[in-house]
């Protein structure tokens, strides 16, 4: 069929062409009816389709030779794959001494060094030195208890390969072996490591298509003459692995733990049983990991560490997949080779599990894409060796009837008569050949979409021309105990770490975030287990990334970001920007959830097509101030509409020159809705702000933190005051001040310091009073300020709304009366919070000169039912036994 479509490209006339085309599809509709193999039917039935379409373009296409050459080189069919090699690009930016020994640090992983990579090693190490024992690895892995009961013991593989169980009898030649006769079909049997498989088996399939062995890295010896693993004399095996900032050296002997049953502990090929090197990648991976017991993680996270591919997670239930974008994106990387596909399920009931034939919380491979009769197809793998198969069926059969144009004569004469035979799915022809290995099937991409969870890419990184590595350390059990520090998705930034990359020319960029490897002690550890070193890697928490413009500056606030990813519980998570502009800088900051008290190692990972510029963040502001207090029983004063907003804690600044400000407050407790204010007072408390006072605020108020900002700030004394939206509330929190000229920050006394508390005796209106009043006597000059507060509140709960209240300083009465002072600009307030007066000075000259003074109580019914209510009033004095009060009565204007 090739040379057929090669002669049509060198017709001489649009009608030779023309005829060429109509014989092979003739040919291609007998090979379909003569068949019994589906495989074979979809493939010409595919064929015959294509070739009709090109027919009708050879027929009014106006270059029918473009046509023609056209049809060789893009059917799938006849494609052959090119063997191209792409380079993985270094990271070429200059590590500081601290990320040098970072790296150093994080070599240190289950009572092992993991050194990072610097070249391969030499064949000597690999060499048994005359009357020397073989190699013994001082670290033997530990195993499941279910592994601990089958286990026979750790067998070099001579006696380990194939599995005893599969070759009971007599095993003469069938000894471990590097290379293998059949199609490798690799299997888990007893070990929970699918991801692990699924891993191997996706770069399998890929050097099955003709693609480049990206395997061949990491294990030696190697034989590059060959291209295959080598046999090591001495036991020894080192293996190349990336995790934890960089590529690293794992030595490993080359015993496996072999079962003492017809269950296989380790990875083994059931085409191939005796093939060793995927049973010693398997090895170094899960001497990383802690051991066999490995719970196992991702594919995508395995692939990374395989191959250093990079890895992405898509969810395919997310409402942002475009399935027939996400399609072409994955078929055409896949056809050459740089994207390497697995995918997961999520939970799922057994029942769900045995009429699906799916298995939940477990990991697949893609072997193959394939588009046939327009059903978009993925050839799957489950790595178990007794996994089942998807068993989803096609509802409707699916006729293949070509009816040709009216006005193609010559096309006429080609049709499938009626006694053919009605062709099933694609899906499920393909899924009918017996040659497909068990828990191997076909899967459309809608049914992909329903029953799996997410698919895992990894990207070939010689896509990209560059990289830059940075590593950095997170410690946030320093975060955690600082008590005005919030950790929750509402928290500020202020100590996350945060980068600036800026591209040097158009293109894409890729952040990849990786989360080093980190022991700790696994939950109800006995004694025994920690003095043995039985550690677990730390799995906890969630990771993003985040990308704002902010010109590199670090940010406060999560907010306004230019792109976010989501919150995975993988140890990597990818940012993609694209089409980034020359010289535009993006802030890049890592987010967490639930992450581990301890201190947390990275490395953040730039791919680009361009160079990029990657450094930590610039700071926003040359200076910067940070003062703790708290809201408490007598400085919760709730919001600017409670009376008692004055209560709230309250901060001086002291502005010399002109300068930009920013103040960030920050709670530890997310349920408080906070907020800032900056006022014009002369650096003194604020006992009533109005709306001409205020400088700037944080307008809404926000959980855990928020902030409030201005570019100028005139020089000046002014007053902060931090509250929260509801009056009570109690918490510490943090105040911090940026700016970008020298300031004074110091908190004000809380209110009433530094005066005498002078408590009159409990006013009490009786039920159809509405005013009540006491007289003052100064005795000298006195200032003070008057609170009033409702008893009883407990007991209005529930019952209908209480009075609204008014507290004023009065002389005289009838015509001749004054107010000198009033609580709330003379505007009534609601009583279930505290009444307050502003500062007034009152002297014994008020009197002789004939005026009485009076405290004022007045209160306006907000129900038709008048109640008796108390009220404990006190004054604040700044002078002791400066004035006499009496008792309350009564009161008529």
């Amino acid at each position: 069929m090739s040379s057929d479509l090669h002669s049509r490209a060198e017709a001489s006339s649009r009608n030779e062409a023309l005829q060429m085309t109509i014989d092979a599809a003739e040919a291609a509709l007998r090979a379909m009816k003569l068949t019994k193999n589906p495989n074979e039917k979809v493939k010409h039935s595919t064929l015959f389709k294509q070739l009709l379409q090109e027919a009708e373009e050879i027929k009014f296409s106006k270059d029918w030779r473009a046509t023609s050459v056209n049809a060789v080189t893009t059917n799938p069919q006849n494609r052959a794959v090119a063997v191209r090699e792409l380079k993985e690009p270094q990271s070429t930016r200059e590590l500081p001494t601290s990320e040098r020994i970072l790296l150093l640090r994080a070599s240190y992983l289950n009572n092992c060094k993991f050194p990072p990579w610097t070249t391969p090693p030499t064949p000597n190490e690999f060499q048994l030195a005359n009357g020397g024992d073989l190699f013994i690895d001082a670290q033997e892995l530990f195993l499941s208890d279910f592994q601990e009961d089958v286990l026979d013991d750790w067998k070099r593989p001579s006696e380990a390969l194939p599995p005893p169980s599969w070759f009971p009898g007599d095993r003469t030649n069938l000894g471990p072996s590097m290379s293998f006769a059949r199609k490798i079909d690799l299997v888990q049997d007893a070990a929970t490591d699918c991801s692990v498989v699924a891993s191997l088996c996706a770069g399998v399939a890929r050097a099955e298509r003709g693609h480049s062995k990206i395997l061949r890295t990491v294990l030696y010896p190697y034989d590059n003459e060959n291209n295959r693993p080598l046999m090591s004399k001495n036991g020894q095996y080192v293996v190349r692995l990336n995790f934890n900032g960089c590529y690293r050296r794992i030595s490993i002997d080359d015993r496996l733990p072999v079962s003492n049953t017809g269950r296989v502990i380790h990875v083994v090929d059931r085409h191939n049983p005796g093939l060793l090197w995927p049973a010693l990648i398997e090895k170094a991976y899960l001497k990383v990991q802690g051991g066999y017991d490995f719970p196992g993680s991702n594919s995508a996270t395995d692939l990374w560490i395989l191959t250093g591919w990079i890895p992405e997670q898509v969810f395919l239930q997310s409402d942002d997949l475009d399935p027939d974008h996400f399609w072409k994106r994955i078929s055409n990387a896949f056809s050459i080779g740089d994207v390497l596909i697995t995918m997961g399920t999520g939970k799922m009931t057994a029942k769900t599990e045995r009429e699906l034939g799916l298995a939940g919380e477990h990991d697949y491979a893609v072997l193959d894409l394939r588009e046939v009769d327009g059903q978009r197809l993925l050839l799957i793998k489950n790595p178990w060796c007794e996994g089942t198969s998807w068993r989803g069926k096609t509802k409707q059969k699916s006729h293949v009837n070509v009816q040709p144009n009216a006005d193609l004569a010559e096309l006429s004469l080609i049709d499938f008569g009626e006694d053919a035979t009605p062709l099933e799915s694609s899906r499920d022809l393909l899924n009918a050949d017996d040659q497909l290995s068990p828990g191997t099937f076909w899967m459309d991409l809608d049914n992909v979409i329903q029953h799996f969870e997410s698919i895992y890419l990894n990207w070939n990184p010689g896509l990209f021309a560059c990289r830059q590595d940075l590593h950095f350390s997170w410690d946030l059990s320093k975060a955690n105990n600082e008590l005005t520090s919030s950790r929750g998705s509402s928290a500020s930034l202020v100590r996350h770490p945060q980068f600036a990359i800026t591209a040097g020319g158009k293109g894409n960029v890729w952040v990849l975030l990786w989360r080093h490897f980190r022991n700790c002690i696994p939950s109800g550890a006995t004694d025994q287990e920690i003095s043995e070193g039985r550690y677990t890697i730390d799995l906890q928490g969630h990771i993003a990334l985040a990308a704002f413009t902010s010109r590199g500056r670090r940010l406060l606030l999560p907010e306004k970001q230019v792109e976010q990813g989501w919150f995975v519980d993988s140890p990597q998570t990818l940012l993609k920007l694209s089409d980034c502009k020359p010289g535009v800088v993006h802030t890049i900051v890592p987010l967490e959830q639930d992450l581990a008290d301890a201190e947390h190692t990275f490395t953040l990972s730039i791919f680009s097509d361009t160079p990029v510029t990657l450094t930590e963040a610039d700071p926003r502001s040359r200076y910067s101030s940070t003062l703790s207090a708290a809201w408490t029983k007598d400085t919760a004063g709730g919001n600017a509409h409670s009376p008692t907003y004055p209560s709230n804690p309250q901060f001086v600044i002291v502005v010399p020159q002109k300068t930009s400000l920013c103040l960030l407050l920050e709670t530890r407790d997310e349920d408080l809705n906070v907020h800032v204010k900056l006022v014009h007072s002369k650096g003194q408390r604020v006992q009533a702000v109005r709306n001409r006072d205020i400088v700037f605020d944080s307008r809404e108020y926000r959980k855990a933190c928020c902030i409030a900002e201005s570019m100028e700030v005139e020089p000046g004394r002014y007053t902060v005051i931090c509250s929260t939206f509801e009056a009570n509330q109690l918490g510490d929190f943090s105040l911090t001040v940026e700016s970008s000229q020298p300031i004074q920050v110091v908190q004000l006394p809380k209110e009433g310091a530094g005066r005498l508390k002078m408590e009159l005796s409990v006013a009490t209106f009786g039920g159809d009073c509405s005013k009540i009043a006491a007289p003052l006597v100064p005795k000298r000059l006195v200032n003070l300020y008057a609170i009033a507060r409702q008893l009883d509140v407990a007991s209005r709960r529930g019952a209908s709304a209480g009075s609204l209240l008014r507290m004023s300083i009065e002389s005289g009465r009838g015509p001749m009366r004054r107010i000198h002072i009033a609580s709330n600009e003379g505007e009534y307030a609601d009583c279930i919070g505290d009444v307050r007066s502003d500062d007034i000075d009152l002297s014994p000259e008020m009197l002789r000169r004939g005026e009485s003074l009076w405290i004022v109580l007045d209160r306006m019914y907000t129900s038709t039912d008048a109640r008796e209510e108390r009220f404990a009033v006190e004054l604040f004095l700044d002078q002791p036994e400066a004035l006499a009060c009496g008792v309350w009565r009564t009161w008529d204007d």
